[in-house]
C-alpha cells in the first residue's frame, strides 16, 4: 500500500475515468470523516486510468477503515 506521499498521480488514458469527477471524490475522502464510496465516474477520452484510480480509492478506504478501528 502507498503512503500519501508516496503517491504521484495518475496516468492519462485514451478512455479512463473522468478527471474533475475523480478529483471532486479524492477530495471528498481526504476530507470525510467516515469512509465513502467513489460515485460510478463517468468514462471519457482522456481520462484517469481507471485501474490505477480504483486501486488509490481501495488503498485510501483501507487507510480509513484502519484509522477508524485505531490501527
Amino acid at each position: 500500500m502507498s503512503k500519501a506521499s508516496e503517491f504521484r498521480g495518475f496516468d492519462v488514458a485514451w478512455r479512463g475515468y473522468d478527471r474533475q469527477q475523480v478529483d471532486l471524490c479524492l477530495k471528498a475522502l481526504a476530507e470525510a470523516d467516515a469512509p465513502i464510496g467513489p460515485p460510478p465516474f463517468g468514462v471519457v477520452r482522456r481520462g484517469y486510468d481507471r485501474r490505477q484510480v480504483d486501486a488509490r480509492i481501495e488503498e485510501l478506504l483501507a487507510d480509513k477503515a484502519d484509522k477508524g478501528a485505531g490501527g
